[in-house]
Order: structure tokens, then C-alpha cells, then sequence
């Protein structure tokens, strides 16, 4: 009995490992198509989205693309796996282009290649 009683003391008094919360997000995309648009729709300055996505470059930014506009790490936004663990798959359509399937998916063109290593987006 006290050595149950010592782990679970043990266990309330061990400190836990804070895991980074969510951020708040934004979509690329009209009418917010600049890192400008952006962060003055969030009320946070230029300089703190950039600190808040530090592989950002304003000047590519990438139609449906998700960003953070708080501290915090992005969502999971890739898809989820088939019933039997495999990955989701998409057919090509004729005309589709990165950015668009994407935007269908729920994910960025970055993610589209590398989740296909043969994929090569014009950007």
C-alpha cells in the first residue's frame, strides 16, 4: 500500500512536458493574398507572422497554403491514413495543377511534394 501510495504521489508531484498548442490560422488566398493582408487581418505586425513561420517567404506565397498567426505550431492538415494504414491517393485530373489540388486536399504544395518524391510543382 505505500509503495502505491509513492508512485501516485511520485506521479502528481513529477512535473509534465507542456506539448505546444495549436496556432490560430490563416488561408492564403483572396483577400488575403499578401503576408501584409494577413497579419493586419490577424492584428499582429509582418515581422511576427514571420516569427510565428519562420520558413515563410512573402514574396511566394502558395494559393491555400495554411499559416500561423499566433504562437504555436500549424495544425495537422496532411491527410488521413486509409482504414488499412495506407496513404490517401488522388488522381490527376486533366488541367489540375499543384495548387489547386491542394487547396482540394486540405494541404500545401510543399506537403504535395513531399509526400510524392517524384512530384515537381512549378512554382
Amino acid at each position: 500500500m505505500t509503495a502505491v501510495l509513492a508512485v501516485i504521489l511520485l506521479s502528481l508531484l513529477t512535473p509534465r512536458i507542456a506539448l505546444a498548442a495549436d496556432c490560430k490560422t490563416a488561408t492564403v488566398g483572396q483577400p488575403y493574398s499578401t503576408c501584409w493582408d494577413i497579419a493586419t487581418a490577424a492584428l499582429i505586425s509582418v515581422d511576427q507572422l514571420v516569427q510565428y513561420n519562420p520558413d515563410l517567404d512573402c514574396g511566394a506565397l502558395q494559393l491555400g497554403a495554411k499559416l500561423c498567426v499566433s504562437a504555436g505550431n500549424l495544425p495537422s492538415s496532411g491527410p488521413s491514413p486509409n482504414p488499412d494504414g495506407s496513404c490517401k491517393t488522388y488522381t490527376v485530373a486533366d488541367g489540375d495543377f499543384c495548387a489547386a489540388i491542394g487547396s482540394k486536399l486540405g494541404i500545401t504544395v510543399a506537403q504535395i511534394e513531399q509526400f510524392n518524391a517524384n512530384a515537381s510543382c512549378l512554382r
